[in-house]
């Protein structure tokens, strides 16, 4: 049977090959679309995302770094993967990709410089602006660097707006350097440079400049620097005051230039020079190869053919003492194994994001880029989104003529297997985040935005620490009267512990089935109301907190191991780690079987209820309980000496409910009505009437009440269980007199277990005491100094 690729059973599997802005908003245009079901892998080769707000974006501009917020959320959604420390064409080959992924994009970036091709390039104190901007950053590849900033004059050629950080950086005191996120060696650097004059130079005129108003203002605030420019540097010739007439933004460039040129020196240590119309034609050294200037020629604008203003040299020379030079003249990208590329572009082949062949022109099938690798260095960062957005378009449109027979694997997990047999340490979202806690954290303690971890083994270092201060020693799935009783049990013994619910509650089925009903086998009890006992079961619990926490509303899907420790993956994609495990999940989670009514899902939680578990909320309501079984039964039973009225409706004429239950309803006065079903849920934000119908006579009634009690069954849930290698007997897992499972670290107990050979009694009593077998045992087991048979609790003095 063919499966259509884009659909539930056969998502889209995609690949995006950089974590940069491109790469997320790509992404997110991929989750916007509701007619493909799509699973996307975003592949960078740093453990941590974001790219050029990374590690391009200067460390005083935390406002434009705040777009990240942006990409966590799309990284958040369950469709996405993260798959950090994965470097494209060593870890995963290009033939690799094409094998799992249906569709590639490529969103790398322009990771390398623009050479000015004059002698001297090579001095020392001669770097590209992209290696100092890496190197502040913190980024890993770079962190390693030194600048030499022992000189006072520094030359920046380029007036983009790259240059315009490199200039500031260098210009900006210790102070307000130290309220930024700078690399720690790059603030210890600058806190002694002796840079005193930035000189930032253009070949061609102050109308031309490529760097944006803001950039330009914020130099105003600049604590310790002044901006010096010649007025005589501002006068525009006629083509370039012709060529600005319609640009606004090129307009208000030059009048802060000129506000700055008006202010002159105000005697601030530091300064930044702007000096226009000169091209460097080579870089001075001295004996030892450094740097001491740099020899530039003026320059003239002419415009050529198509109107653009160029600049030639004017044969005038002039020599500018300095020592150390950056050019930032443009980004270009890197060839990427496999991928065609056009050299003199500096890009991946594409015909407007289809990846081509660069010889032929030929469509690579199923290969895309987007953003600088694609169109070259150019805008901001909000323009790669237009850019990803048209791309992924695109792709939508090639889908028809997709050919599903390339992808050998499209399973999800054959990736992260891959690349576990090849011994690759990859991240997902989850560990970026504990290395961006971290980060943040140390920052705080600085009064700073955060702290980089400027390697890759720091960044693994970070993670191994959050994970081991997040494993507890004991995980309980399961929050009935067992799995309360060993959270109680394991804070007893001192073991740092995590009970899960999957209901809103915890409790089990008590609290779920039978929150009402009294019991009357629980030792040193007469009798004992179920929501009493699970009360009761909960406060035991609490005086252990923090060391023991309850964490309801929280269901496990997914149980995997990590060297040495057990991650469960709950239903809202945390994951929770764990050296011993205990199941104690009875019959499973508990989950209504609800009406697929978008009319009555409405007042869920505002008269529509489906687990009534304080009827103190109904006290003097007009209540309709829907529903034949026992439950349904029972909550009208218990609600008729506390409602104002309750109603019973069943569509048959027999109830599944005990015999001796009905009988009880029948006798109770609550009026019931068999053969008729619920129609339809009134009101304006609150129930306030049902429309009930008889099934025989199709005839409808509108009854006026305050709430609707839908016991309409339950299913239960425990698939998460096939993650594990257990033996069944039935549906119950088997234990040995322990509660060991055959899988190392994990435990069953009641109803969930049943003793190989033995009978479960389903009781709460064993219940109990098998969670006092397996806690004391889990404790032995992780702590072999502490004895397996407990002391006293008398003698704890709790």
């Amino acid at each position: 049977m063919s499966v259509t690729i884009g659909s539930a059973e056969r998502p889209l599997r995609v690949a995006v090959i950089g974590a940069g802005p491109s790469g997320f908003y790509a992404v997110q245009e991929w989750l916007r679309q509701n007619n493909v079901h799509v699973s996307i892998d975003l592949i960078e080769q740093l453990p941590a995302p974001h790219g050029l707000v990374r590690y391009g974006v200067a460390p005083d501009h935390q406002k434009i770094k705040s777009v990240t917020k942006l990409y966590d959320r799309i990284a958040a959604d369950p469709r996405v993967r993260f798959l950090g420390n994965v470097r494209f064409g060593v870890d995963l080959s290009h033939e690799d990709v094409l094998q799992h992924y249906d569709q590639v994009i490529y969103t790398v970036g322009a990771q390398t410089d623009r050479r000015l091709d004059i002698p001297g390039e090579d001095l020392i104190g001669s770097y590209p602006a992209t290696d100092f901007v890496a190197w502040y950053n913190g980024h890993p590849d770079y962190a390693h660097l030194t600048f030499d900033l022992s000189c006072e004059s520094v030359a920046v050629i380029g007036v983009g707006n790259v240059a315009m950080d490199v200039a500031r950086i260098l210009a900006l005191s210790p102070h307000e350097l130290e309220q930024t996120d700078i690399a720690d060696h790059a603030l210890e650097a600058l806190r002694h440079s002796k840079v005193k004059d930035v000189y930032v130079i253009a070949r061609r005129g102050p109308a031309q400049v490529k760097f944006t108003n803001p950039e330009l203002r914020e130099l105003a605030e600049l604590e310790v620097t002044d901006v010096i420019i010649d007025p005589a540097e501002l006068e525009l010739d006629p083509l370039s005051a012709a060529a600005i007439a319609d640009n606004r933004e090129a307009q208000t460039n030059i009048e802060i230039m000129r506000h700055y040129a008006d202010l002159g020196e105000t005697g601030r240590e530091k300064k930044i020079h702007f000096l226009f119309l000169r091209s460097p034609v080579e870089i001075l050294g001295d004996a030892e190869g450094k740097v001491t200037a740099v020899r530039m020629e003026k320059n003239e604008l002419r415009a050529t053919s198509s109107g653009y203003l160029n600049s030639y040299g004017a044969g005038e020379f002039e020599i500018l003492e300095i020592g150390m030079i950056m050019r930032s003249i443009g980004y270009r990208g890197e060839p990427l194994p496999g991928v065609p590329f056009h050299q003199r572009w500096g890009v991946i082949s594409n015909q407007d994001g289809r990846v081509t062949v660069y010889e032929t022109g030929e469509v690579v099938p199923r290969e895309y880029c987007s953003g600088w690798i694609k169109r070259g260095p150019s805008g901001i960062i909000g323009t790669n989104k237009p850019d990803s957005v048209a791309t992924v378009r695109l792709m939508l449109a090639d889908l028809p003529t997709l050919d599903p027979a390339a992808v050998t694997d499209p399973r999800p997990e054959a990736v992260t297997d891959l690349l576990a047999a090849r011994g690759v340490r990859y991240v997902t979202w989850g560990e970026w985040l504990m290395i961006d806690a971290a980060e943040t954290a140390a920052g705080e303690r600085l009064g700073r935005p955060r702290l980089k971890f400027v390697t890759v083994p720091a960044m693994l270092q970070a993670i191994s620490d959050a994970i081991a201060a997040q494993t507890k020693d004991l995980l309980i799935i399961g929050g009935g009267p067992a799995g309360l009783y060993a959270a109680f049990y394991a804070g007893l013994r001192g073991l740092k512990t995590r009970l899960v619910e999957a209901m809103p509650t915890v409790g089990g089925q008590l609290a779920a089935l039978y929150p009402e009903m009294d019991i009357y086998d629980v030792p040193g009890f007469t009798r004992i109301n179920a929501l009493e006992l699970v009360d009761a079961l909960e406060k035991q619990t609490q005086r252990f907190a923090p060391d023991v926490e309850l964490v309801p509303n929280c269901r496990a899907e997914r149980i995997s191991r990590e060297n040495g420790v057990i991650v469960v993956q709950d239903c809202n994609g945390e994951q929770h780690r764990t050296r011993r495990l205990i199941i104690a999940v009875g019959i499973g989670a508990v989950l209504p079987n609800k009406i697929e009514d978008p009319a009555i899902a409405k007042f869920e939680g505002n008269g529509v209820y489906y687990f009534a578990h304080d009827r103190s909320n109904l006290r003097g309501k007009r209540v309709l309980v829907v529903g034949g079984g026992d439950t349904a039964v029972l909550w009208a039973l218990n609600l008729k000496d506390w409602a104002a009225q309750v109603t019973l409706i069943h569509r048959r004429d027999s109830f599944r409910a005990g015999e001796g239950h009905v009988a009880e309803l029948m006798a109770s006065g609550v009026q019931v009505r068999t053969r008729h079903e619920l129609k339809a849920v009134r009101g304006k934000r609150q129930v306030e009437q049902a429309v009930i119908v008889d099934t025989r006579s199709g005839e409808e009634q509108v009854l006026d009440v305050d709430a609707v009690v839908l016991c309409l069954g339950f299913h239960t849930d425990r698939s998460f269980v096939n993650d594990l290698d257990l033996a069944l007997s039935g549906t119950a897992v088997q234990v040995d007199a322990l509660m060991r499972t055959r899988a190392p670290g994990v435990y069953a107990i009641g109803d969930a277990s049943v003793v190989a050979g033995g009978e479960n009694l389903r009781l709460i009593a064993t219940a109990m005491a098998e969670a006092a077998i397996a806690v004391n045992h889990a404790c032995h087991d992780i702590y072999p100094e502490k004895r397996m048979i407990p002391p006293h609790s008398s003698a704890l003095r709790l």
